[in-house]
C-alpha cells in the first residue's frame, strides 16, 4: 500500500492548477479568434463593395485613387453684341455645371453704342465667371473686333481681364491654362509676324511639355481666325501646318477658332479644325460655300449656340448645342478617344 508524501501532494496540486489555467486561457482565446475571423471577413467584404462602387481605396503608398473625373468646358465665339441671343446662350451654359468658359475671340462688337466693350459685352453675361470668388473661370482669346472696335483695344481688354497670365507674353495676348483634364493653349493670330513666330516656338515647347508631363490631359489650341474654312472670310493660311504649325506633331488634340459666325468641322490629316459657331444673334453672315472645303464634315451658319466639351481620361466629346424653348438641341457631335 502506497502513501502520499506532502511533496507529492503539492506537485499534484500545482499540476492541477496549471492544467486548469491552460483550459481557461484556451477557452478565453476562442471568442477572440472568432472575433478576429469575423472582422477580417467584414473588412474584405467592405473593400469589395467599395471597389465595385468606385469608392477611393488606399494604395501601397497611402494615397487615394479616384475613378476618372469628367471636366466640362463651355466654348463660345463672336458673341459680344449684348443681343438677346447672347443671353440665351449664356443661360444655357449656366445649366451645364461647367468648370470654365473659354472663347475664340470677338468678345465685343460696336453695333450697339450702349454695349460697352468687355464690361457690358462680357460682364453682363459672364461676369460671374470672370469674378468668381474662388478664382476666374473665363479664358478669352483676342479677336479682330477686340482690337479694332470703338471703345475696345488691347489696353481695355487687359484692363478688364486683369488676371490673364503674363508668363508667355507680358501683354497677355497668348497664354495657356489647365482646367482640370483640359489644357487650353490660347493664341493671338492677329499679332505681328514677329510675335506669330514667337508664339509658334512657345506653342511647340508648351505642347511638347504638356504631353510629356501630363499625358492624360486633352490639349486644345484656340485662336480667332480659322486655318481651314468654308465660310465667308478666307482661310487664315498663316496658321496652317504647312506654315510651320505642327499642331498634331507637337501634341495638340483639337484646334478651335471663331471669326466666321459659323460652326464647321474640317478634318485634315486626322486633326479636327473646328470653327466654334456664333454665341449670339443678329450677326449672321453670308453662309457656307456651296462646295465645302476639303475635309469639311458640315458647315452651319445663322445658328446661335455654344460648344460643350466633356473630357475624361479616355475621351473628349465636343457638341455644338443650340438653346431653344423646348431645351437644348445638339446640332453636331465629335468624339475623340484614346
Amino acid at each position: 500500500m502506497s502513501t502520499s508524501q506532502p511533496g507529492d501532494q503539492s506537485r499534484r496540486a500545482a499540476h492541477a492548477t496549471a492544467s486548469r489555467q491552460r483550459r481557461f486561457w484556451a477557452l478565453a482565446l476562442v471568442p477572440v479568434l472568432v472575433i478576429g475571423v469575423v472582422l477580417a471577413i467584414w473588412v474584405s467584404q467592405t473593400q469589395a463593395r467599395e471597389s465595385a462602387a468606385g469608392t477611393p481605396t488606399a494604395t501601397a503608398t497611402g494615397t487615394a485613387t479616384q475613378p476618372p473625373a469628367q471636366t466640362t468646358l463651355a466654348m463660345i465665339a463672336d458673341f459680344g453684341n449684348c443681343g438677346p441671343g447672347a443671353q440665351r446662350v449664356a443661360d444655357m451654359i449656366d445649366t451645364w455645371d461647367a468648370a470654365a468658359v473659354t472663347t475664340a475671340g470677338d468678345n465685343t462688337y460696336n453695333d450697339d453704342p450702349t454695349c460697352t466693350p468687355f464690361t457690358d459685352s462680357v460682364g453682363d453675361f459672364y461676369g460671374d465667371w470672370v469674378e468668381d470668388p474662388e478664382g476666374p473661370r473665363f479664358w478669352p482669346a483676342l479677336g479682330n473686333h477686340d482690337y479694332e472696335d470703338k471703345g475696345a483695344g488691347l489696353e481695355k481688354y487687359r484692363a478688364y481681364f486683369t488676371y490673364l497670365p503674363t508668363e508667355a507674353d507680358p501683354q497677355q495676348r497668348w497664354y495657356d491654362v489647365k482646367v482640370d483634364g483640359i489644357h487650353l493653349f490660347i493664341l493671338d493670330n492677329d499679332a505681328p509676324d514677329a510675335d506669330l513666330a514667337a508664339q509658334q516656338v512657345w506653342l511647340r515647347e508648351r505642347l511638347t511639355a504638356s504631353r510629356a508631363q501630363d499625358p492624360a490631359a486633352w490639349n486644345v489650341v484656340i485662336f480667332h481666325k480659322p486655318a481651314f474654312t468654308s465660310a465667308s472670310h478666307p482661310d487664315e493660311v498663316e496658321m496652317r501646318p504647312d506654315a510651320g504649325w505642327d499642331y498634331r506633331g507637337w501634341g495638340a488634340d483639337v484646334v478651335i477658332a471663331g471669326h466666321q459666325h459659323a460652326y464647321e468641322d474640317v478634318v485634315v490629316d486626322g486633326m479636327h479644325y473646328v470653327t466654334a459657331g456664333i454665341a449670339t444673334n443678329g450677326l449672321e453672315r453670308g453662309g457656307c460655300d456651296d462646295e465645302l472645303t476639303d475635309g469639311s464634315r458640315l458647315c452651319l451658319t445663322g445658328v446661335e449656340g455654344a460648344m460643350r466639351l466633356d473630357a475624361t481620361a479616355t475621351s473628349l466629346k465636343m457638341e455644338y448645342r443650340q438653346p431653344s424653348d423646348a431645351g437644348e438641341v445638339v446640332l453636331d457631335a465629335i468624339e475623340l478617344t484614346r
